[in-house]
């Protein structure tokens, strides 16, 4: 009996061992007509109802695959639905590659899957293409179309549909002031097409493509960032399928903004891309106004299909009036005034002035390793003149005190990264490895005005004290510059361990200097 036994489990062994080895992945990669890699393409073996979808880099794969002949189909919204009979042998598992495209005209099939949806596609925050549910951290990502239906103007409106971030100060409506889990998200978690950007402006919400949010700590691929997560916004990238859109929004208060946006092919490895918006509106609150004008052009340049280069810039200038409501009554009271009530200045203003530019330049040396490198110049200026907050005593009066900003800050930004995919035994691997290196030159003034009192207003009673009119000479005292350099190393690896086991690996070294 115990012979018999024996014979039994060799056999089973062998059984299988034989089916093991029988069973491999399909993998392959989806182009679109221009030759780019093309993401979210749902894919299905009609044979076996088994379904997938592509990553950002056009990579699929069906895992666990006997040796045989399967009828593949690849659909996607706006490209023609493709199928054809792969052949699959264990000895040689060659790489599917499919190209589909273009149709316009109509949408031949439809395939609904729970890992299409926009929460569930590979991001750009993460540097690599991973499916959002093998990632440790919390993600939301808003897309064009919500950004759209919801008319965002300023970046709390998008922040809005993510729990857990949301808008803690304003100051003089200035600038957004975000958090998340407790922590502040200043320039060091604020990003653009994954690049760090300064937070003293309202980015211009149009121009957006999404809006992706990580909430939880990134450390390991951004360095000096604070716990509660990042934002990265990602701008409208160009087509090679010609096309735009010219708009206009009107509203209360004198809202006018007209916008436009045109994309096409230059040639048949030059496409382009520009948007922009002329803004100007008044306010509820009297004598408060704002101006702003944005413009963002880009070109994409496709060598071939394996390797691309994406040129990027912005201009966004900004001039409002800073408003800081209607403040308090001894630090304890709401003033019964009207919200139209403005207690500044009729002169005080805030002037911002930021441009980007950026190169992203992406290689792609076979169907599983790619290199990425991104460089990126940002400037920024901001002029803010006026009184500051209001805390008026308890009969109304109120000191207006004096403040000014002048402040000049010129990003250099620079990252690479090599990504891959490969296998050691039966343990799938995606591999990033990167270097990133910033430096940062801010220049700020102080003034002798700082502090000062330039009249007093009653916010009960305004006509109880004559109000000045003019604008005090401000004299810059001091020139502070401050320069600060970053650099990091770090490598990350998420293993398949199975279908439903992943762990996330990752190292980083930093560096800091101010």
């Amino acid at each position: 009996m115990t012979i018999l036994k024996n014979y039994l489990l060799t056999a089973l062994v062998l059984l299988i061992s034989l089916v093991s080895k029988a069973q491999q992945p399909v993998s392959g990669i989806i182009y679109s007509s221009d030759g780019k890699p093309a993401g979210g393409v749902n894919l299905e073996l009609k044979d076996l109802k088994k379904f997938t979808i592509s990553d950002s880099a056009g990579h699929f794969e069906f895992t666990n695959i006997a040796a045989g002949s399967y009828q593949l189909v690849a659909s996607f919204a706006g490209l023609q639905t493709k199928s054809q009979f792969v052949q699959f042998s264990v000895s040689q598992p060659a790489p599917v590659i499919i190209t589909l495209e273009e149709d316009s005209r109509e949408l031949q099939e439809v395939i609904v899957a729970s890992k299409k949806t926009i929460n569930n596609q590979p991001l750009t925050v993460g540097k690599v293409s991973i499916d959002p549910m093998d990632l440790p951290q919390s993600i939301t990502v808003v897309g064009q179309s919500t950004i759209k239906d919801q008319q965002a103007q300023r970046l709390s409106d998008v922040v809005r549909n993510v729990n857990g971030v949301y808008l803690a100060g304003a100051r003089a409506s200035t600038q957004e002031t975000f958090y998340a889990r407790g922590y502040n998200f200043s320039s060091n978690n604020m990003f653009k097409n994954g690049s760090r950007v300064n937070t003293g402006s309202f980015p211009e919400m149009s121009s957006l493509e999404k809006v992706e949010v990580l909430k939880g700590s990134a450390a390991i691929l951004y360095g000096n960032v604070a716990p509660g997560g990042i934002i990265n916004m990602v701008t409208k990238q160009p087509r090679f399928t010609a096309g735009g859109e010219v708009s206009l929004r009107a509203g209360s208060y004198g809202l006018l903004k007209p916008a436009v946006d045109f994309y096409g092919p230059l040639s048949k490895k030059v496409a382009y891309r520009i948007n922009g918006t002329y803004e100007k509106a008044d306010s509820y609150r009297a004598s408060v106004s704002s101006e702003r004008f944005y413009i963002n052009p880009s070109i994409l340049v496709k060598f071939n299909q394996k390797t691309s280069l994406l040129l990027h810039g912005d201009y966004l200038n900004h001039g409002f009036t800073p408003d800081f409501g209607i403040g308090s009554i001894a630090d304890t009271l709401i003033p019964n005034v009207s919200r139209s009530a403005f207690m500044g200045t009729q002169w005080q203003y805030n002037d911002v002035a930021q441009a980007t530019a950026s190169a992203n330049l992406k290689h792609a040396f076979n169907d599983n390793w790619n290199l990425v490198a991104n460089l990126s110049y940002q400037n920024y200026s901001r002029d803010y003149y006026g009184v500051e907050r209001i805390q008026a005593k308890q009969n109304g009066d109120w000191s207006r005190p004096l403040g000014k900003i002048n402040s000049k800050e010129n990003y250099y930004i620079a990252n690479v990264d090599l990504t891959g995919r490969f296998k050691t035994g039966s343990v799938n691997h995606t591999l990033l490895a990167g270097l990133d290196a910033d430096r940062y030159n801010t220049t700020a003034y102080s003034y002798d005005i700082a502090g000062k009192i330039y009249d007093t207003f009653n916010i009960l009673n305004p006509s109880k004290f004559i109000q000045r009119a003019d604008i005090p000479v401000a004299t810059a005292l001091t020139r502070t510059t401050t320069p600060v350099t970053r650099a990091g190393f770090y490598v990350q690896d998420l293993l398949h361990l199975s279908d439903k086991l992943k762990l996330l690996a990752g190292v980083r070294w930093s560096m800091q200097q101010s």
